[in-house]
């Protein structure tokens, strides 16, 4: 077959590489022109994700994969075209599709008779049969006789995209069951894997956002837990561990709010629509406000904030992955300063602008003489970090770090939802 995948960012370009590698002919879509020309040097722009610089130099070596920033010529002869490009929430908390429509009606005219589209994304419900499919029709094709085109949202981690996208069910909806039919038929030979089939767009939609509005209040239920736990001075580690022994028990770990391009933004997605969202902005707001709390928590052990210098490490959103959008980095940043902290950032994937770009200024190498640091995101860098020589007290925002070593190197350990080490324990 002959594909198109529109927006080859962070999912996008796995996506297309992963599809060339199996005997296609793909065309990456991209606006970025400096990334377009990177990928068709086979210059990899993504390190950090697992497989792709082996698949990028193979696909465009043998010529089954090339990138262009002329997306209407990109999808002139695609018989399949997958829109990657990453929806987010706008100042309101609205779905912001802005990207989405322009590339929608950028392709539009461009369209092959019987071209399949599908939406490759998250959208709210109803979003790809009452705002994008009307605007590929406007591009002269008419739906259910030369245009079809389906939802399917992407399941995935960045980091291990090209494997996670063989490891769970593909989720397919049609708009109508033709494109449906035709868009499962579609990943069944691209990738071989179980394709679960529903029975409309909408359902595929609210699908994905159940999968993200879950793990958001899963979270927000592990911090409430947390902060009862800081009550009684109970360790919420071993309460979880207890709780999660049942097997109908499944609570996550708690921290400093949640981040990403997925789990801070799907809920909101529930929450604009039709229907009920009361638990979904609950649970937004439990997690929007942990920063604050966690913040509040160390001002409280080192009897204020004012004029301490303080550290934070690992400014993206998640370990290892050169990725910053929602970080709650932002967030601790913030509450710091508010209680007068003399704040740094700190992280080994990101440029200098990279963290300037986060309002924070660049700690100095070695990372010594601060009154306390917080590891946001417990790079892998870090695992040989002398604490003693960082700070007198570490943070544990994540519940990521080990205890006991931390507080070997005589250094106090305060983690969300479990007691700190006592002065000079």
């Amino acid at each position: 077959m002959n594909v198109a995948v529109v927006g080859i960012g962070r999912i996008g370009l796995p996506l297309a590489v992963t599809i060339a590698s199996r005997g296609h002919r793909v065309t990456g879509c991209d606006i970025d022109a400096a990334h377009v020309e990177r990928i068709n040097r086979a210059q990899n722009p993504l390190p950090d994700e697992a497989g792709l610089g082996e698949l990028l130099a193979r696909t465009i070596a043998d010529g089954s994969f090339r990138a262009t920033t002329d997306t209407a010529a990109g999808v002139a002869d695609a018989d399949v075209v997958l829109f990657a490009v990453r929806v987010d929430v706008d100042a309101d908390g609205r779905a912001d599709l802005s990207h989405l429509l322009a590339a929608v009606d950028n392709v539009a005219a461009a369209l092959r008779p019987g071209a399949l589209c599908i939406f490759d994304t998250t959208l709210p419900v109803g979003t790809t049969r009452r705002v994008l499919a009307p605007r590929l029709e406007a591009g002269g094709r008419k739906l259910g006789v030369d245009l079809h085109v389906a939802f399917s949202p992407e399941r995935l981690l960045m980091g291990r995209v090209i494997e996670d996208l063989t490891k769970y069910p593909k989720v397919v909806g049609g708009i109508d069951p033709e494109g449906g039919r035709l868009a499962a038929e579609f990943y069944r030979q691209t990738f071989g894997g179980e394709v679960l089939l529903l029975s409309s767009a909408e359902a595929a939609e609210l699908s994905k956002l159940a999968e993200g509005a879950y793990r958001d209040l899963n979270i927000a239920l592990a911090n409430e837990l947390a902060m009862v736990a800081d009550v009684h001075g109970l360790d919420i580690a071993e309460v979880i561990r207890a709780a999660n022994s049942q097997p109908y028990s499944h609570i996550h770990v708690p921290g400093t709010g949640v981040g990403g391009h997925c789990i801070p933004v799907y809920p909101r997605f529930l929450m604009q629509g039709e229907g009920p969202s009361a638990l979904s902005a609950l649970g937004r707001a439990v997690n929007d406000a942990m920063p604050g709390y966690v913040v509040r928590r160390l001002a409280a052990l080192l009897g204020g904030l004012e004029g301490r210098r303080v550290v934070v490490l690992g400014l993206t959103f998640r370990p290892d992955v050169a990725v910053t959008f929602h970080t709650n980095a932002v967030d601790l940043r913030r509450e710091l300063e508010a209680l007068g902290a003399v704040v740094e950032g700190h992280d080994p994937l990101l440029t200098p602008d990279g963290v300037a770009s986060l309002g924070f200024q660049r700690a100095a190498e070695p990372l010594r003489g601060y009154d306390a640091a917080i590891v946001h995101s417990y790079h892998r860098a870090y695992a040989g970090l002398d604490w003693a020589q960082v700070a007198p007290v570490i943070v544990d925002a994540r519940n990521a770090l080990d205890r006991t070593a931390v507080e070997a190197a005589g250094v106090r350990y305060l983690g969300v939802g479990r007691p700190p080490t006592p002065a000079g324990g």
